[in-house]
Order: C-alpha cells, then structure tokens, then sequence
C-alpha cells in the first residue's frame, strides 16, 4: 500500500480546506498518511466498500445512520511510524511491536478508534465467577449520555505484568486486545450491561522458545473505547492453579 494518498490528493485537501469547511472520505485498503488531518472538520473511513458505498456514505453524511464501527488498524502519523519496506530477504524484527503494540509508534488514529453522533459514560468493571465458564468474565454497565441513539464498542487489553519483567520482555507489548463487545443500539439515557468473557488463551502469551501459550496468573484488563481511549483499569488475579500454569497449550 503506497502511505501518501495518490495524485495529488494531499495537497487538493490542503487547499480546498484553506478555503472552506471540508469532510473528507476515505475508501481504502489499509493505513494512509493524513498530513491535512488537521485542517479538515472531519474524517470517515470506509476502507474498502462494493456499489452502495455511495449509498452508505449518504446515510452517515446525512445523519441517517450513525457510524458505529471501529478501526482494525493504525493510522501512522508519518512515515516514521510504520515499519519500513525492504528488499530480498525480509526480517520481521518488530515482532509483535506494531501499531498500538509499539512504545515507538505514534498514530494519527489509533486501533480502534471511531467517532459516533453521541457520547458513552463507561462504569465500574466487575469481575465475576458465578456461572463462568471463562478464565475471565468481566462485566460493566454503558450509558448513553448524549443527545442521538448510538452504539458503543467495548474493547479490553490485557497487560501481563510478569511477561513484561520476563527473559522475553523485550518482545512483549505494553498490551494486547483480548475482548470486545459491540452494545446494541441505546437511545440517550440508555443503558446496558456489557459481558466480556476472556479465554484461557487469551490470558496467555505466546512463547516462541517453547512454541506454546504460557498462562498468566495476573493481568491488568484495560477497558476503554480505543487504544488510546482507556476508561478503567482492573486487576485479575489467580488465573490459574500450579498445574495449569505449567501447562503448554499447543496449536
């Protein structure tokens, strides 16, 4: 994917922002440079669409439907932050430090950032044993607190404590998305309880010496609207007993 937009988009959207209010619309195959970024009075993305997209644009742009997705990616906020192509035999150093993983890379618009017509309040996550068949499960109540019905999209990153202080620490991101729970749609004032139930791979990290999924016995959960967008931090303990600690989980 070539990061700067083609023939001359960049600087039009310069000018024509200079000039007046302007809305631009992305339809793409992955991460774009927006040097104009701030200038414009909006962005939306489609990433790749079919024959209604023009359609589908209308319905946002015109406030029929609210735009309730959520970035699977990054967007770098310049070439400095996405790793950098090379020729003949390619070495992937960064391991798993990409994107929202990386302490390194800044984004413009970070993993699963989006914008809706309103405004979410996020309670107090509860963890909870009874009738939990997860390693853990996890819920929290989402309130409507603007003026137009919306949906929200919960996401929980996992920070693994011992990892990061492990032989393999330099290889271990800050954290990792391990959850998310899209609510159905809530009118102003609306609320939901939100479930969120994690797995026992997915409160592990993988071990490339091993080649199996070490269980974590601690993990900070990181429950926020994006990335970058973290509204409560919360502490599971005791994961696991001493004999499945140890326990390889193979492919």
């Amino acid at each position: 994917v070539c990061l700067p937009t083609d023939l001359g988009a960049d600087e039009l959207i310069r000018k024509v922002s200079a000039i007046r209010p302007t809305v631009v619309l992305l339809e793409l195959p992955g991460p774009v440079l927006t040097p104009w970024r701030g200038t414009v009075s909006a962005v939306l993305c489609l990433f790749t669409g079919g024959e209604r997209t023009g359609t589908a644009w209308a319905s946002v742009l015109f406030g029929d439907v609210e735009p309730s997705a959520r970035l699977p990616v990054s967007l770098p906020a310049s070439l400095e932050d996405v790793v950098k192509p090379q020729y003949g035999e390619v070495v992937y150093r960064e391991g798993l430090l990409t994107s929202y993983r990386s302490p390194e890379v800044k984004a413009a618009y970070p993993f699963g950032h989006g914008l809706s017509y309103t405004r979410f309040q996020f309670g107090e996550p509860q963890l909870f044993t009874e009738g939990c068949e997860a390693a853990v499960c996890m819920k929290l109540k989402i309130r409507n607190s603007g003026n137009r019905a919306g949906r929200e999209v919960v996401q929980a990153y996992a920070q693994f404590d011992e990892a990061l202080k492990g032989k393999n620490q330099q290889r271990q991101p800050r954290f990792v998305l391990r959850g998310y729970q899209k609510t159905s749609e809530l009118n102003p004032g609306d609320e939901e309880h939100v479930f969120l139930n994690l797995t026992q791979q997915d409160m592990s990290v993988w071990d490339g010496d091993q080649h199996g999924w070490l269980p974590q016995k601690t993990a900070r959960l990181h429950i926020g609207s994006s990335s970058a967008d973290i509204r409560h931090v919360i502490k599971a303990s005791n994961l696991f007993s001493a004999q499945e600690r140890w326990h390889w989980l193979q492919w």
